[in-house]
């Protein structure tokens, strides 16, 4: 389970990086669960989902392997990579 403390730095570091408060009111309405991204539903969705999963990856580009696939970031962005790809098929 994600901690309040490790969901308040992460929406830090996104709106540092330039994810607006819509994108982020977005994850905090799937509270910040990579369970709960929906599957893309309409082709000008994708294009959004991609605009958060950059920002995401961006986050965690500077850390170790292990860093990384323990980051919060790196599952979002997992996540709405695999919703991209189940859209893609």
């Amino acid at each position: 389970m994600t901690q309040p403390s490790d969901i308040s730095r992460t929406r830090v570091r996104l709106s540092k990086l330039g994810m607006g408060e819509e994108d982020v009111s977005w994850l905090e309405a799937r509270r910040w669960s990579e369970a709960a991204i929906p599957p893309v539903m309409w082709p000008c969705d994708t294009h959004v989902y991609r605009r958060r999963k950059a920002i995401l990856n961006k986050a965690i580009e500077d850390l170790s392997a292990t860093e990384r696939s323990a980051s919060l970031e790196a599952k979002l962005a997992a996540a709405i990579g695999a919703r991209l790809a189940n859209w893609g098929e």
